[in-house]
């Protein structure tokens, strides 16, 4: 803490923390995409169930949050692929989320509550993620679980879900990333015209809509099966 190490901004926070601890405590820092070293086998249940996707949809600030009717737009359309959703939580607002996404979906659960290792758990028996900007989706990042993340404040360039089949979408709004909690953007008049500013808000996720993700998953899906 005496010592102050030189360590180049605007790159990744996780290559930044690697090279500053390859500095500090003098070794060669290895060529390539840091690995986190977790056992995921140790984590998964035999048998293995039937593919499924988990939707991270819970997150802190307001403006992180992918609209809540995208998320259930999305798991329509995973149903209409025959693909089953997961949805886990951790508040009872997330709770009540997830249950409002999943009702009358046969295709979508709601998972009890579970702690962090239940979760990890699940993610590591995904076949794929889909998520916010939210701890749980570095947790699946860490454990090598292929997943989506939508951005739409915050820049995935600088704490973006760090690991391998890692895809980050990111909102091209004007505004975007703006890295606030509030959102502060007025609505056009064609704005008012085109969305819902109730159900579509904040309006840069409408550049990341469900049609668009649901092509992006599909693709992902596809491309594990064939692994």
């Amino acid at each position: 803490y005496s010592r102050r190490l030189a360590v180049a901004r605007g790159q990744h926070a996780v290559e930044r923390v690697r090279q500053l601890f390859a500095v500090a405590l003098g070794y060669d820092l290895p060529q390539g995409l840091g690995d986190y070293g977790l056992n995921v086998e140790k984590l998964v249940e035999l048998p293995r169930p039937k593919p499924f996707v988990v939707f991270l949809h819970g997150t802190t600030w307001d403006t992180k949050h992918w609209p809540e009717a995208y998320w259930r737009e999305l798991a329509e359309r995973m149903g209409q692929l025959g693909v089953e959703v997961r949805l886990p939580w951790g508040n009872p607002a997330e709770k009540a989320r997830a249950e409002r996404i999943a009702k009358g979906l046969s295709n979508a659960t709601v998972l009890p509550k579970l702690n962090l290792a239940g979760v990890a758990k699940v993610l590591a028996q995904a076949q794929a993620c889909v998520a916010v900007d939210t701890g749980l989706g570095h947790l699946a990042a860490a454990l090598d679980v292929p997943t989506i993340s939508l951005f739409g404040p915050t820049n995935p360039g600088l704490t973006g879900a760090y690991g391998k089949a890692q895809i980050h979408m990111a909102s091209d709004f004007p505004c975007a990333p703006c890295l606030q909690k509030k959102c502060t953007y007025q609505p056009t008049a064609e704005d008012q015209r085109r969305f819902d500013l109730k159900r579509e808000w904040p309006l840069c996720f409408t550049r990341l809509n469900p049609e668009r993700v649901a092509s992006r998953l599909s693709r992902l899906l596809l491309a594990e099966e064939l692994r």
